[in-house]
């Protein structure tokens, strides 16, 4: 009995004044919901948790943890417990149970899937949160939706819902407001951005597009190919680089194909720097099309992270693969309306052959740069450069509009003498 008085004494006072200093000494509980179940990632500052359990996780907390593995997740479960708002429970599945760094302190890491019962929704339920706080009076459970469809919550900000105390340990989490319309815009948003933000992905269609008005003879460029050529072409690009990164999107969001994201990185690199050498020598002369579908695969790789690891149950993912989808389309479709009708007009007219090239010098050195920092972790100017300048690529529009609508008046009066 004095041991555990001295204990508990001690807990207030450590968590008192940690709770002073940094908020971090809280739990924190991040929950995403589903339809019929909820994750939640449980993280326990370790000096509250070794407060609440009497064992000092100050050695080595590893160690500690392995010791103990049987006995902390034993613990997660009997104080951790949801339940619908008519009672009946919901089924607490303990994963995997970790030490982590989280911002200034080590944590206890936890990861527990609530499955509500037969016929419920997980939208709406009790939450009950006993850890730590059940014996460290002043502790505090700081409850936030990190991840929600219907509400438009993709983990990139979290909503707090509520604060599990001693004194309150259960709260009502309400999720009934959102929408599948909601979420869909929201992914769609996302795809928005995930292009507009994407100078690699970017760089690599506008590369490729850059002798796409032009015939290839003997090895080199030549003159401007008919303009239903040049448009049909392009729209085979655009098509067969949006069918492959879709094929991978779809597979890779949905866990049936998995790669590591380094060589994915490296391979997106190396498609611009083969795009880049294309635009200045044809390596390929009527096959961009079957170029923009294999890299294309690559560069759904890369967009499947941003859907990897949501969460998602069934319904969610198909319309978070969808929405998402679509606004990577959208946007791609935009830069090519802005940009190619200056690329048909420039190229059929003076100077083109410096755009291509000054083009084709800017994406190459970019993807030189990136690839040496993806595939070495050598840093080199040359792939920030890039991706500063593309913070300013509606002045670069407004400079090849002028520039196209000049050079096409000049070979205009060029033409009639």
């Amino acid at each position: 009995m004095k041991g555990w008085a001295w204990t508990l004494g001690l807990a207030v006072l450590l968590s008192g004044g940690a709770a002073r200093a940094h908020l971090a000494r809280n739990t924190a509980v991040l929950l995403d919901i589903g339809e019929r179940s909820v994750e939640a990632e449980l993280q326990m500052p370790l000096d509250q948790l070794a407060l609440a359990l009497t064992q000092s996780f100050d050695a080595v907390p590893a160690d500690v943890i392995r010791e103990r593995a049987a006995e902390l997740p034993a613990y997660v479960r009997e104080h951790l417990k949801a339940s619908t708002p008519d009672g009946r429970p919901f089924e607490v599945e303990v994963g995997t149970v970790g030490v982590q760094r989280v911002e200034d302190g080590d944590c206890l890491v936890a990861h527990v899937t609530l499955r509500a019962p037969p016929g419920a929704s997980a939208r709406a339920f009790t939450l009950t949160d006993t850890l730590v706080l059940h014996q460290v009076m002043n502790h505090r459970a700081l409850v936030s939706v990190r991840r929600d469809f219907h509400t438009g919550l993709f983990g990139e900000s979290q909503e707090v819902v509520g604060v599990a105390s001693a004194q309150m340990p259960s709260l009502l989490i309400d999720r009934t407001h959102g929408s599948w319309w909601t979420g869909f815009r929201a992914v769609f948003r996302l795809g928005l951005r995930h292009i507009a933000e994407g100078t690699d992905h970017l760089l690599f269609l506008l590369v490729l597009l850059l002798p796409a008005p032009l015939l290839a003879h003997g090895g080199r460029w030549r003159e401007p190919d008919r303009l239903g050529a040049s448009l049909a072409r392009v729209l085979g690009v655009v098509t067969a680089f949006t069918v492959g990164h879709s094929l991978t999107l779809a597979a890779a969001a949905v866990g049936v194909l998995r790669l590591p994201s380094q060589p994915v990185e490296v391979l997106i690199a190396v498609s611009i720097l083969v795009s880049a050498v294309h635009a200045v020598r044809p390596l390929f002369p009527g096959r961009e099309h079957l170029v923009a579908a294999g890299f294309g695969l690559v560069h759904g790789l890369a967009f499947a992270t941003v859907l990897a690891g949501m969460g998602f149950d069934s319904g969610a993912l198909a319309m978070s693969i969808l929405g998402f989808n679509l606004g990577i389309e959208t946007m791609q479709a935009a830069v090519v309306l802005l940009v190619l009708p200056w690329l048909l007009l420039w190229s059929r007219a003076p100077g083109f052959t410096v755009l291509r090239i000054g083009g084709a010098a800017v994406g190459g050195a970019a993807a030189c740069g990136w690839v040496l920092k993806r595939a070495l972790d050598v840093s080199t100017p040359l792939g920030p450069w890039a991706e500063a300048a593309s913070g300013h690529a509606w002045v670069g529009l407004v400079v090849l509009a002028a520039v196209a609508l000049a050079m096409s008046r000049r070979g205009r009066r060029a033409a009639l003498g």
